[in-house]
């Protein structure tokens, strides 16, 4: 069952995260990645799409998104400053290729986008792949959206096995992003 996603979901969420979704933010701590979607999960709700697919009270996967995609991670770290950078840190150290990772968010050409409405993330634990959990997720996250919006972009990296989904999906490429360590696209799509 869809669902929004509260304060309590949070935890699960940011597991999810951790272990299946590739992304700059993997590279911290859960702890950091729940205190990055808690702050989400509290702060201007009605400028963001958060849901969870549940089989009672377990989670299964999540898809999260913005209208203002600009401002995600700036009033994050805004807010968070001096844990942002303690736990940058903690990342370098234990992962040492992810000073790559920001040199290329550094240096990297950003997209050019044609929307501010985003999906950020969606993730499935692997566990339940195959049971179609991203597709309803997909499809939750464009019902809400089409009450706001009629467009929407997401990344992905080239190699990443969701960019036949979203292709699947009709969604098109808006453009290329050739960074330090990897292709990327950013995909739209128009919702009917």
């Amino acid at each position: 069952m869809i669902e929004k996603i509260t304060e309590k979901d949070v935890r699960q969420v940011a597991e999810i995260h951790k272990k299946f979704l590739p992304s700059i933010i993997s590279f911290y701590s859960v702890d950091f990645i729940e205190k990055f979607y808690s702050y989400h999960v509290s702060s201007d709700k009605e400028k963001k799409i958060f849901l969870g697919y549940f089989d009672e009270t377990k989670l299964l996967g999540f898809v999260f998104g913005t209208y203002q995609v600009d401002l995600l991670f700036d009033d994050f770290l805004k807010k968070n400053r001096f844990y942002f950078i303690k736990e940058t840190m903690k990342a370098l150290i234990k992962h040492p290729i992810y000073f790559v990772h920001l040199l290329g968010k550094v240096f990297q050409r950003t997209a050019e986008t044609q929307s501010q409405n985003q999906l950020v993330y969606i993730a499935v634990d692997q566990s339940y792949g195959k049971k179609g959990v991203g597709k309803m997720l997909l499809v939750g996250f464009e019902k809400e959206a089409k009450k706001s919006v009629d467009y929407y972009e997401l990344e992905v990296e080239k190699n990443n096995p969701a960019l036949g989904f979203y292709q699947k999906n009709n969604f098109v490429t808006v453009s290329e992003l050739n960074g330090i360590l990897e292709k990327k696209y950013l995909l739209g799509k128009h919702l009917k």
